[in-house]
């Protein structure tokens, strides 16, 4: 269930500016994540990085792969931003 949060967080930040916005905005990883935990998406490290596999494999192209570990890149350096 947790992995499906990860999941959807990744596919929403394409949609969604505002939610990007919002995560931008946070100064610490504990913000990040108490933010992410009020718009549904509950999930730790290991499972943000099983989703990130999961998608990474589903990849049609390498540019879609690209756009998609950029995201990851990004979340990651959010998440660990102290």
């Amino acid at each position: 269930m947790s992995v499906s949060n990860a999941i959807l967080l990744l596919k929403a930040i394409d949609d969604d500016s505002m939610l990007r916005e919002e995560i931008y905005l946070c100064k610490e990883t504990d913000q990040v994540i108490t933010y992410l935990k009020s718009q549904g998406y509950h999930f730790d490290m290991d499972e943000l990085e099983d989703a990130i596999h999961y998608l990474h494999v589903k990849c049609q192209t390498l540019e879609e792969a690209q756009c998609l570990l950029h995201k990851a890149d990004w979340l990651r350096f959010l998440m660990f931003v102290s």
